[in-house]
Order: C-alpha cells, then structure tokens, then sequence
C-alpha cells in the first residue's frame, strides 16, 4: 500500500505553461530589441529548447552554456540580425515576470498542500521559480523551492535528489515521495531510479517510450486527486 508522506512538484509544463510563458516573452523581448515578431520564431524557439535541455539532462551541455549560446544561435539560424546574447538576457530577466498557470494548477496545489507538503523541484533557480509561482498565486501552496541553479546539480543527476532529501534532514525517506512532472527523463526516468513514486503528467499525449515506465499517468491535474 503506497503511503505518501510529500509530493515534489515540477514547474514548468507541470505547474506553469511554459509554451505561454515563452511565447509572451519572446514576443515583448522582440517588441524592445526593435525586431519583428511571429510565431515560426517562437515555434523554431520551442522545437530548439527542447533539445538543449535535454543535453543539459544528460549531461552534455551546461546552463551556462545554453544561456550563452541559445539565442545567438537562434538567430544565426534564422538570420535574424540582432544581439543574441543581449536578448538571452532580457529573455531570462523576462521569464521571471510571466507565469501563466496551467489548467487547474490552483485548484490541485491548494488540495495537495492541504495533505502533504509541496517541494518544488525544477532546473531553474529558486529566485526564477520562486517569483513566477507567487506572480501565479502559487507560492502560498510550496513549502520549499529547490531549484537546480542553487543546488549545482539538474534533475535526473542523482545528486540532486540526494541535495534535495538532505534538505529534508532525514524526515522523510525517496519511498514516501511522489514526484509530479512532464518530463520523461528527468521526472520519471529521474524518480524511478532514485526510488521515488512518479507521476507523468503527460498533457500533450506524448507517444510512449517503454524505456521509462512512470508509476501513474495523468493527463489533466486534477487527476492526481485520486491517487493522492
């Protein structure tokens, strides 16, 4: 019988719809940087972001790197003429204004944060995640923010999971834990190995891989009312 003592929660695509967020930004940072917006930017944005973060995931790329490169690189690609590395900045600085809450984001924080508490887990940094939440109405439902940046280590490096529970000073053990989250690799492929119990939330009806099998699958937040 599954006994669940806490509930790592993910942000973005999880709690916050990042697509939203991205768009909005993208199309305001254009707005100032004096360049002209549409939608094959960002389209071209999102197909590119997810292939960097999951190098980050798998260890073969830095943040650091990724916020030095991913816009220049945009717009060599797109033949953009304009500052990159500039833009990345005002892109960052950006992201930490927008938050658009995901469908029934509200509803199932504040019925979570009534039986467990809630851990934010994510590959941002805690001052990212930390204002965006609260800018959502979110962060009165999180009882800590453990944000990659700060640790030093990303999602699914064991070595973040292990900063994480550290943080906890022994209360509450991998096995009373659920992990909610989008990502395959590292949410699930992350919590399964670290003896979590994962949670998919799998809300844009991602083909299957039978390589990371997570324990629950929802396609729609409210779903986790019963399983939590």
């Amino acid at each position: 019988m599954m006994e669940i003592k806490a509930v790592f929660m993910d942000v973005d695509d999880t709690l916050l719809d990042f697509n939203e967020c991205a768009r909005e930004n993208i199309r305001s940072c254009m707005t100032r940087h004096g360049l002209h917006y549409d939608d094959s930017i960002f389209d071209f944005f999102l197909s590119r972001n997810v292939r960097l973060w999951e190098m980050i995931e798998n260890r073969q790329l830095t943040v650091d790197e990724l916020h030095r490169t991913r816009w220049a690189n945009i717009f060599r690609d797109l033949d953009i003429h304009g500052d990159g590395v500039a833009f990345e900045q005002d892109f960052i600085i950006g992201l930490r204004e927008t938050a658009v809450p995901m469908e029934g984001a509200h509803e199932i924080m504040e019925y979570l944060h009534s039986k467990y508490p809630v851990y934010v887990v994510s590959n941002a940094s805690n001052l990212q995640q930390t204002t965006r939440l609260a800018k959502a109405g979110l962060m009165q439902y999180v009882d800590e923010v453990f944000g990659a940046l700060d640790i030093g280590f990303n999602k699914p490096d064991p070595r973040y999971y292990d900063w994480c529970f550290e943080q906890l000073g022994g209360r509450i053990r991998p096995a009373d834990v659920m992990i909610v989250g989008d990502s395959r690799n590292a949410d699930i492929a992350g919590g399964n190995a670290y003896g979590l119990h994962t949670c998919w939330f799998d809300h844009r009806g991602t083909p299957a891989d039978p390589g990371i099998v997570p324990e629950f699958t929802i396609h729609r937040l409210e779903e986790l009312k019963s399983i939590l």
